[in-house]
């Protein structure tokens, strides 16, 4: 079974600890000639262990399914709150060590990657805190929506809170993290992501989503009327061998 949202949310209501958490959500563009096994050891030797030296936990490293190019990977990294993101990318971009590494891992012949882009979120009232998937559940389904203005992006928002996750759950969609844009390209907007079994089952979930009574319902709640959306994206991921999500 996948975790309870309700539960989530009510045990982040009762702890002390219950702010919601703040995501960092890298994409990196590699060039056809990057040099992967040392990218992969920048994050698996290097950062990774230093993020969970300073109690970050969970990351998540992750390839697209499809072969098309450019190779592209996604960096998923839950902090508390935003006062220990701040705190950790100070600490980390200052250490002497990982800009040595940095530097030997990524060089002007042979670079690791082109370019990476990377954003901010805060996550949803309706699942103030990640849910790490247990073993089955290793095909990932990562969705943006895009709003044409901040209403509909707050109304989207809290169409969400207010029933669609309560559905996906229902559905056992398997959700690792819901999160809000608060810095970033194409704002505004969401990202979720999903966990499931295989493709198949993913398939099946979303074809039962489609039809049920409680996303009817939505739907034609005025409160939510053209809250969705100017643009849709979604990439299908795997998590790489060393990925703690």
């Amino acid at each position: 079974m996948k975790k309870t949202l309700y539960l989530i949310a009510f045990l982040s209501c009762i702890s002390l600890f219950g702010q919601k958490e703040i995501y960092e959500l890298r994409t990196y563009e590699l060039f056809q000639s990057s040099n992967f096994k040392n990218f992969n050891s920048y994050f698996k030797d290097h950062l990774i262990p230093t993020l969970n030296k300073q109690g970050i936990e969970n990351i998540g490293v992750f390839q697209e399914i499809s072969e098309d190019l450019p190779r592209k990977i996604y960096v998923f990294i839950p902090f508390k709150d935003i006062e220990t993101y701040q705190k950790t990318l100070h600490t980390t971009v200052s250490d002497p060590s990982m800009q040595k590494i940095s530097a030997e891992l990524n060089p002007l012949s042979k670079p690791m990657f082109n370019r990476y882009q990377t954003s901010l979120y805060v996550a949803f009232d309706g699942m103030p805190k990640l849910f790490k998937p247990d073993n089955k559940n290793r095909f990932f389904e990562l969705r943006t929506y895009e709003s044409h203005s901040e209403d509909a992006h707050r109304r989207k928002v809290n169409m969400f809170n207010e029933g669609e996750l309560e559905l996906f759950e229902e559905l056992d969609f398997g959700a690792v993290f819901f999160g809000d844009k608060i810095a970033g390209d194409r704002m505004p907007c969401l990202t979720y992501m999903l966990s499931f079994e295989s493709l198949e089952e993913r398939n099946e979930n979303w074809g039962r989503f489609s039809i049920h009574p409680t996303w009817a319902k939505l739907k034609s709640d005025p409160a939510y009327k053209d809250s969705c959306c100017s643009s849709i994206t979604r990439a299908f991921l795997t998590s790489l061998p060393y990925s703690q999500l």
